[in-house]
């Protein structure tokens, strides 16, 4: 953290031990008192919230810092005396508090903890391998001491930090928020073409500007309230580069505001360049201009709200919150509170407090302890899913698995060594309870009780007749008209065809004539009954090239197969009209009957049998629809059964990114299941639908560990 100022500096004065001499009777001697670093330097820092003195422990070399209270100052300022008893005696004659030598001897079992004795045993150096385990998340790469470039620069933006900037900034979020608002398909046109590569790019660089000017209200703000910049530089996190800026001695502060606004400086710096980037889109003509702009405001105004001030993670919200409840090491001190909960409610424990603090307060600080470990437990599993994706299979998995050990298995197993050391502790009653929760646990996961499935799909009317010419035609008469009711059997349309009319009228022509051909051959003088048989085969040719011309013209006449309504005649058809045969004039639709393709995973269709009851749930419909499986395909569909389904299109299913997207090829494995029924209400247009089976039931242990089997199968190679 960032800091400076703040008060006088007492150096720690700690001299080498008093040499213990033999103890009387020959017990044995006891342990020599430590003595405190030199280089230590305490500062004072302000009061706590109950109004009691504090102070900060600064270790230099290692650029960390402690808070303690007054009983600790006192303590410290009495180390010299190298024994506990005649420490707290001390302490209680010349104070007001009333410490005991158990206080004096966990005080120094804190001091050594945190390394902060000259006899305190040294850790033996971290392997390499564990040290890369533990921080290739985020390393850190200083690259430039920019401290007397802010100096310099601090004149030159001191009317930033005007009340009157600050004002027109906040109007101008105002402002341009409302004239986005007026404009929004315009910005949610602009957020789907940022799906392409141009958009990904113009993404990147405002976020690379946004991060800039974030770090850089940083330290302003730093240089502003007095406190040394160190450094800035980049940071690694998940191999992503990010800016940071290395606000540590903040602490100095004395008042927890003046952290607050270090604090909060970056968060205000992306909030004026997401409200002026809002305001001036508003009015930007259309443009490279205005793109670059729409890409700063939206990058600053998500990613500011929905990361930076979330006070879950150490980032800027943590700060803030820490240095507005002026309460250091918020997540350590609330842990601890939630942990004395867990155990007090679970095993029974009643383990003092670690601290004094108000009911209400303690609340607090469970309930907040209890979000962060949701919030991280979410947080490492998309970490752990981002480090699965970023290497090759192989080992992706590995680190997926590692990143799993370390940040979520690793600490639930340290809290659990503890329940299994105190175990003894435990009343009969408690452990009566947890066994039955751990049967309760064992049950939810085991027993097979999981049979729903739900699905993605469309529904459309089960009868669709579409009403095409045969071949090119000229429309007679239009029977029916848009949005009629019409049975089966009833005629729709009639259509001519001239050059057929003319044909089978040539043909019945040639028929007749060499039919009385055929009957006057008889008469002739050379070979009568040869000009009969001649005759009488081409008057049955053109017999039968007039019945197949009244066929073709009985095709003219369309007609409807199944009783239904004609939602969308064609306005343009007029009589007279020339019509081609991929031209669609009218559909017959019976939506009373309706169909619905759902799509389901592999394992979901294992669990599928032809003849079960499917329930529907028409989107934009409160009314649910019954049904029953018809047909379940063998082989994964190649094509979404309707664009409504592709995730481009506001769909739950994403398309594969190697094909084009017209193809609607899906990216994982998805098979059809067909699903028919009947309703009063009837089916109008094709819509998306969820569609719920109730298949072979499974336990959710056995869902789990075929997931993960398949995905180690797949994706590791082997």
């Amino acid at each position: 953290r960032a800091g400076g100022g703040g008060g006088g500096v007492v150096r720690m004065r700690g001299g080498p031990a008093p040499a213990g001499g033999g103890a009387p009777g020959g017990a044995a001697a006891p342990p020599p008192w430590p003595a405190l670093r030199e280089e230590l330097q305490i500062h004072p820092a302000g009061a706590n919230g109950d109004g009691s003195p504090a102070w900060h422990v600064c270790d230099p070399v290692r650029n960390l810092f402690f808070r303690i209270g007054w009983l600790e100052f006192e303590i410290l300022q009495r180390w010299p005396m190298a024994d506990a008893a005649r420490i707290a005696q001390a302490i209680e004659r010349d104070t007001p508090l009333a410490p005991d030598a158990d206080d004096v001897a966990r005080f120094q079992g804190f001091l050594e903890q945190h390394q902060l004795l000259r006899t305190v045993r040294r850790k033996p150096p971290m392997p390499a391998w564990r040290w890369l385990l533990n921080n290739y998340l985020f390393v850190r790469i200083p690259l430039v001491r920019p401290a007397r470039l802010l100096e310099k620069m601090l004149p030159w933006v001191e009317w930033l930090y005007s009340r009157w900037f600050v004002a027109l900034s906040v109007l101008a979020a105002g402002v341009g928020v409302l004239l986005a608002a007026r404009q929004w398909d315009t910005v949610a046109a602009n957020l789907r073409g940022a799906l392409s590569w141009e958009g990904v790019l113009g993404f990147a660089g405002a976020l690379v500007v946004s991060k800039l000017l974030h770090e850089m209200g940083h330290a302003l703000m730093s240089t502003r309230h007095g406190v040394r910049v160190g450094h800035m530089g980049v940071a690694l996190l998940v191999m992503w580069p990010m800016a940071y800026t290395d606000t540590g001695e903040s602490w100095k502060l004395a008042r927890s505001r003046h952290r607050l606004a270090i604090a909060s400086a970056g968060i205000c710096a992306e909030l004026v360049l997401a409200a002026w980037s809002t305001l001036l889109w508003a009015f930007m003509p259309d443009g490279d201009l205005r793109n670059a702009l729409f890409f700063l405001a939206t990058t600053a105004w998500v990613l500011t709200l929905a990361v930076n001030a979330s006070p879950f993670m150490r980032f800027d919200g943590y700060y803030m919150l820490t240095d507005a409840l002026d309460f250091p090491g918020l997540h350590e001190r609330a842990g601890q509170q939630a942990k004395r909960a867990l155990r007090r409610w679970l095993l029974g424990f009643d383990d003092p407090s670690p601290e004094t603090l108000t009911p209400g307060f303690r609340r607090f600080l469970i309930a907040f302890a209890f979000a962060t470990w949701v919030y991280r437990l979410v947080l490492f599993i998309g970490i752990a899913v981002v480090v699965y994706h970023a290497f090759f299979k192989a080992l992706g998995v590995f680190l997926f698995i590692v990143e799993m050990g370390v940040f979520v298995v690793r600490p639930v197993m340290a809290e659990l060594r503890v329940w299994h050391a105190r175990r003894g502790e435990i009343r009969p009653r408690r452990r009566l309870g947890a066994a039955l929760l751990l049967a309760l646990v064992a049950a939810v996961l085991l027993v097979p009780w999981h049979g729903g499935i739900s699905a993605p799909g469309v529904i459309r009317a089960g009868v669709e007749q579409p009403v095409f010419s045969p071949y090119a035609a000229r429309l007679a008469a239009m029977e029916a008209n848009d949005g009629a009711a019409v049975a089966a059997g009833q005629s729709l349309v009639t259509l001519e065809a001239p050059g057929q009319t003319e044909e089978r009228e040539k043909a019945r022509v040639m028929s007749s004539a060499y039919a009385r051909a055929a009957r006057g051959a008889m008469g002739l003088e050379e070979r009568p009954a040869a000009q009969q048989v001649l005759a009488e085969q081409q008057a049955s040719r053109w017999d039968t090239e007039r019945r197949a011309r009244d066929a073709e013209l009985l095709r003219l006449r369309l007609v409807a197969a199944h009783g239904g309504t004609l939602p969308d005649v064609d306005p343009l058809l007029q009589t007279g009209t020339w019509v081609a045969p991929s031209q669609l004039m009218a559909m017959v639709v019976d939506g009373r009957r309706w169909r619905v393709e759902a799509l389901v995973p592999e394992h979901d269709r294992q669990r599928l049998a032809a003849g079960s009851r499917a329930v529907i749930l028409v989107k934009g419909r409160t009314r649910k629809l019954e049904g029953q499986v018809r047909a379940i395909d063998n082989s994964p569909v190649r094509r979404l059964p309707h664009l409504l389904l592709a995730q481009d299109h506001g769909g739950p299913i994403a398309l594969n990114p190697t094909a084009q997207k017209k193809d609607l090829r899906p990216a994982e494995a998805w098979f059809r299941v067909t699903v028919e029924g009947e309703d009063d209400a009837p089916v109008d247009g094709v819509r998306e639908v969820r569609a719920h089976f109730e298949g072979t039931r499974e336990s959710l242990a056995r869902r789990w560990i075929h997931a993960a089997t398949s995905v180690l199968i797949e994706q590791s190679g082997f």
